[in-house]
């Protein structure tokens, strides 16, 4: 008997010997080629990563693309096949992060559930954010939700001009109200300034490759006065802010909490679990960094759809009235409210149309892998940074025709929404890193957008001579991808838009 066990036990050591030396002998995918010791450092374009990755990816006729820098192997992910073989079908070995020194450990955003390695520590703050977010616990979300859209209807008719601003601003205090239950001031709040302020920092830092310190690890151990240590300087001095974002607002509601002044928020319904009582439960930490990620997910991305939104009104006029006269056709006199979205199936394609057609993260949140892996006959060895090309996946032009072009169309079948495309967006990631606060901002993007399209018409700016400006629409470049800043003229669509805005409950 023992001698079928070992023979049994040197048949499994050979067939894992044998496939590692399988593996071993397989190529990497394809990529540019490289230099000695730096390898692609300076293959890759500082701007428009994601258009290189595209072309590289069509010239390589792979849609897998591999490269090397200093050492650390990164494969970029081009096409839905990829991202759902990978991402989704192998998702425990694909779910990890990889780490930034300048982003997680110097600047201070580690704890952030977006950049939290794969663990239990994430799966724990995950499923707490879960709790508060899924489709089912909308509703504690919406009185708060229509109370803001109503707010920007009424800061867009006092100040059409600053738009930008008061999308931001709004959705930054809804965020700040729904998870903290706090009260945000008219204008200048200091959580919010503070938040955009510390914001700008981490999509500075979130670049891959902006910081040497990524690439070079042991440089985090030189004094900042030295040469070359000017990343650590700017950490020293910026990394406070990462703190006072995710420790002031919680503090605040806490204590409004402690005092029994407190509103239904996200930590209050949280810290009401488990029979504690408020001031010793057991969670804070967690708490506070479950509210930090939703509080970041809130104020960074949702602003830049629905900017795309009224971009995309401004350059398709067509678009724009269809959806009016869907809403003026249900709605008659009144504006919209969450029960009427389901009834609204062109506007809600509209959303859907504002998320599609341009990439809120250009190539994603990167994934780490945590073991050799093979795919299509190549290697993809542990510790490769996996990108995904949003960008590209939103043009695909076999599942969306026409990609460039802004056609809500593409989500009906029959007139109503497909329900295939509801949860299929890949702004919102793949596999076991899907944004798990997708629906709140599907909500409120749907009730902000509605409320905007019935009250105002969005047409091209005039000068002084009475001439229309052509829009100049364009993008930052970076992480995240903003619509910088453009001229367009919001203007309310009767007497009756100015009356309901006015006479709206902001209560």
């Amino acid at each position: 008997m023992s001698d079928i066990l070992l023979v049994s036990f040197a048949l499994v050591l050979a067939l894992v010997g044998l496939k590692r030396w399988s593996r071993a002998r397989l190529p990497f995918p394809p990529g540019p080629s490289g230099y000695p010791i730096v390898g692609n450092l300076f293959n890759i374009p500082s701007e428009l990563q994601c258009e290189k990755y595209f072309e590289w990816s069509k010239k390589y006729n792979s849609d897998i693309i591999y490269l090397s820098v200093l050492g650390s192997p990164i494969v970029v992910l081009n096409s839905y096949k990829a991202v759902n073989d990978l991402l989704s079908a192998r998702s425990s070995l694909y779910s990890d992060r990889p780490v930034s020194l300048m982003l997680n450990e110097l600047l201070g955003w580690g704890r952030l559930l977006s950049f939290s390695p794969y663990g239990q520590v994430w799966r724990t703050r995950r499923r707490a954010f879960w709790q508060e977010f899924n489709p089912q616990r909308a509703y504690n979300h919406r009185p708060r939700q229509l109370r803001h859209s109503r707010d920007l209807l009424r800061r867009l008719l006092e100040e059409p001009k600053r738009f930008l601003h008061h999308i931001d601003y709004t959705l930054s205090a809804s965020i700040i109200s729904t998870v903290y239950g706090l009260d945000v001031k008219h204008e200048h709040d200091p959580n919010v300034e503070h938040a955009e302020k510390t914001l700008v920092q981490f999509r500075e830092a979130a670049i891959p490759g902006n910081f040497i310190v990524d690439h070079l690890p042991f440089l985090k151990h030189m004094p900042s006065w030295m040469p070359g240590a000017g990343f650590k300087a700017y950490a020293e001095r910026v990394r406070p802010d990462t703190a006072t974002m995710r420790e002031a607002p919680f503090k605040q509601g806490f204590d409004l909490l402690l005092e029994g002044k407190g509103k239904p928020s996200l930590i209050s319904r949280s810290l009401a679990r488990g029979g504690y009582s408020i001031d010793s439960h057991p969670d804070q930490e967690l708490i506070e960094d479950v509210a930090w990620a939703a509080y970041v997910g809130g104020a960074e991305t949702t602003h830049i759809v629905l900017t795309t939104f009224i971009a995309a009104m401004l350059l398709h006029p067509e678009v724009q009235r269809k959806g009016q006269e869907e809403l003026d056709s249900y709605l008659g006199s009144r504006l919209p409210v969450f029960e009427d979205l389901p009834h609204l199936s062109y506007v809600y394609a509209i959303m859907l149309e504002s998320l599609r057609w341009q990439s809120v993260t250009p190539i994603g949140v990167a994934h780490r892998l945590t073991t050799d892996d093979e795919y299509n006959g190549y290697l993809i060895p542990k510790g490769t940074t996996i990108f995904i090309n949003v960008w590209a996946l939103l043009r695909d032009d076999e599942r969306h025709p026409d990609p460039d072009t802004f056609d809500p169309e593409r989500f009906s079948i029959n007139g109503k929404v497909n329900p295939n495309t509801l949860d299929s967006n890949p702004n919102f990631g793949f596999g076991r890193r899907i944004c798990p606060g997708r629906f709140f901002a599907m909500d409120s993007l749907s009730i902000y957008i509605a409320s905007i399209l019935f009250c105002f018409d969005i047409t091209k700016a005039k000068d002084v001579q009475g001439r229309e400006i052509e829009p100049d629409i364009r993008h930052a470049t970076g992480v995240s991808r903003p619509i910088m800043p453009f001229e367009c003229s919001i203007e309310p669509r009767s007497a009756q838009a100015v009356t309901l805005i006015h006479d709206s409950e902001l209560a």
